[in-house]
């Protein structure tokens, strides 16, 4: 079964090459070529990487690759809606760390009930360890408790504060785009040891929630690119269910028979 997830995510990946980038990607490349900088030189973020890879085990496809995916687009969104909203260069870099931080840490107790609760609640010890202010903690930790899907999220005290939470709420879904179908529901289903002809019976099921995520984004910029992530997410998954049809057709025959 290991190598039918593997196969499953080469052929994947080889059907998203197919479609364009998201157009995030390109027409906000300045503002990602700023968060991937700030990602990599700066120390408390290093430092927060190396715990997450530490603290995450069964990461149910939202391990260390995921929080970084998260963690560099929320850094990206948090600098495009700070100049939006005329906040000074060091209050936008500042909260291009915070945004990071919340993006790595979000997904700690991925797979429990009340995952963003109890993860907000793990982000608060960690954050001990940091020399984070007692509010920029809360920011972090508040915005953490607030990325669940079809949640009404809580109402943070500041401006800023809202906007990191925002932020991570939109970087995370960004995720259930191309990435859901080209790693992130194989990994699920290798740790669940799920069969694929379960799977291709409950995908457009699957689909029909995944849609739903585009009318939630939060920020501007999240409301103008979030959608699109979803749309192509939604005909790559398309593509890769045609070829689990074919692919796995004498199963689902010999299912049909029993």
């Amino acid at each position: 079964m290991e190598d039918i997830y593997s196969e499953m995510i080469a052929v994947s990946q080889k059907i998203a090459a197919s479609f364009p980038p998201p157009r995030f990607y390109t027409c906000c490349r300045r503002w990602m070529t700023l968060s991937r900088r700030l990602f990599s030189e700066d120390p408390q973020v290093r430092q927060c990487r190396a715990v997450v890879q530490r603290e995450v085990k069964n990461n149910y496809g939202h391990g260390l690759e995921h929080g970084e995916k998260v963690a560099v687009d929320a850094g990206a969104l948090i600098c495009i809606e700070a100049e939006r909203l005329s906040f000074g260069e060091p209050v936008r870099n500042r909260a291009g760390v915070l945004a990071q931080m919340a993006g790595l840490l979000h997904d700690l107790r991925r797979g429990e009930k009340d995952h963003a609760q109890l993860g907000a609640a793990a982000a608060e010890k960690i954050l001990r360890e940091f020399s984070f202010s007692g509010e920029e903690g809360r920011m972090i930790v508040d915005a953490i408790a607030n990325h669940e899907a079809f949640v009404e999220p809580q109402k943070v005290e500041s401006a800023l504060g809202q906007l990191v939470s925002d932020v991570l709420y939109d970087a995370d879904k960004f995720r259930w785009g191309p990435d859901n179908f080209t790693l992130t529901l194989w990994e699920m289903l290798r740790y669940s040891h799920a069969p694929i002809a379960r799977l291709i019976h409950r995908f457009p099921k699957g689909m029909k929630g995944i849609a739903r995520i585009q009318g939630t984004f939060r920020t501007e910029t999240g409301k103008t690119y979030g959608p699109e992530f979803i749309d192509l997410g939604m005909q790559i998954g398309e593509k890769i269910l045609e070829f689990l049809q074919e692919r796995f057709a004498a199963e689902l025959a010999q299912g049909r028979k029993e």
